[in-house]
C-alpha cells in the first residue's frame, strides 16, 4: 500500500509539475503567444577582398525587412481586435510602436558591431583594379577607406575607397570632359561586371575630373579621388574595380 501511495504522489508531482511548464510556456493559457517570422538568409563565403562585409550586409538587411514585416504585422492584427475599442487600440499601439523602434535599434547596433570587428582588418587593405586604355590617366593606388555605419533610417551597407590618378598622355587629359572623365566598373573573378538582384549593373558613381584637377593632371600631379558603391549581395564575387571611359 505505501508503495502505491508513493507512486500516486509522484504521478500527480509530475502532472502539476507539467502543468506549471506548460503554463509558463503558454501552453494552457488564453494569453496571445509572440510568435518570430524566420530571418530567411544564407551566407556565402568570405569573399578574398571585402571579408565578411557582403553577409553582415546582407544578414542585416534580412533581419531589418523581417522586423519590418513583424510590425506591419502585429499593427493590422491591433487594428482588427480592437475595431471597436479606440482607447485599447492606441494603448496597444504605442506598445507595439515601441518594441518596434527598440528592435531596430538592437539590430543596427548588432550590425554596426560587426562592422566595426570586419572592418579593423580591411582599412587600407588593396582593392585589384585595372584602367581601360585611352583615359589619359593611370590609377596608381586603390585602397579601402571606410564604410557608412547602419542606422535605423537607412539599411544599406556603402563602402567608400580611396584611389590617386596620375596623367599619362596630356592631349587626352586637355579633352577630358570635366563632369564625365570616367567610370567604374566593379567586375567578378571572370571579368564580368556584378549584377544587383533585378540584373542592372552595380550602381557606381562618375569619376569626375574639376577644372583645378584637371589642370593639376595637365602639370604632371596625381590627385586623389574618392568613390564608392552600395554592398549588394553579388559582392561576394567581388575581384576588382576597371576604371572605363563613360
Amino acid at each position: 500500500m505505501k508503495k502505491k501511495k508513493v507512486f500516486a504522489t509522484l504521478f500527480c508531482a509530475g502532472i502539476f509539475a507539467t502543468s506549471l511548464i506548460l503554463a509558463s510556456c503558454g501552453g494552457g493559457g488564453d494569453s496571445e503567444t509572440k510568435t518570430k517570422n524566420e530571418v530567411k538568409f544564407q551566407k556565402s563565403p568570405k569573399n578574398e577582398i571585402l571579408g565578411d562585409l557582403v553577409n553582415i550586409s546582407g544578414e542585416y538587411s534580412a533581419k531589418w525587412k523581417t522586423s519590418e514585416d513583424e510590425y506591419e504585422e502585429a499593427r493590422q492584427k491591433n487594428m482588427e481586435k480592437y475595431a471597436d475599442n479606440s482607447d485599447k487600440r492606441e494603448q496597444n499601439y504605442v506598445k507595439i510602436s515601441a518594441d518596434h523602434k527598440e528592435r531596430g535599434k538592437q539590430i543596427v547596433a548588432e550590425a554596426n558591431a560587426a562592422l566595426e570587428k570586419e572592418m579593423a582588418g580591411l582599412i587600407g587593405k588593396d582593392i585589384p583594379f585595372e584602367v581601360e586604355d585611352g583615359l589619359g590617366f593611370e590609377v596608381v593606388e586603390c585602397k579601402i577607406s571606410k564604410i557608412t555605419k547602419h542606422a535605423t533610417s537607412c539599411n544599406r551597407t556603402t563602402l567608400t575607397f580611396n584611389y590617386k590618378v596620375k596623367p599619362v598622355d596630356a592631349k587626352i587629359i586637355e579633352k577630358l570632359d570635366s563632369m564625365r572623365s570616367g567610370l567604374y566598373k566593379c567586375l567578378d573573378a571572370n571579368e564580368k561586371v556584378l549584377l544587383d538582384s533585378k540584373g542592372n549593373e552595380i550602381e557606381t558613381n562618375v569619376l569626375g575630373i574639376s577644372y583645378n584637377e584637371k589642370k593639376q593632371l595637365k602639370n604632371g600631379e596625381t590627385i586623389e579621388k574618392e568613390g564608392w558603391f552600395v554592398l549588394e549581395p553579388c559582392f561576394a564575387n567581388f575581384a576588382k574595380i576597371k576604371f572605363v571611359k563613360p
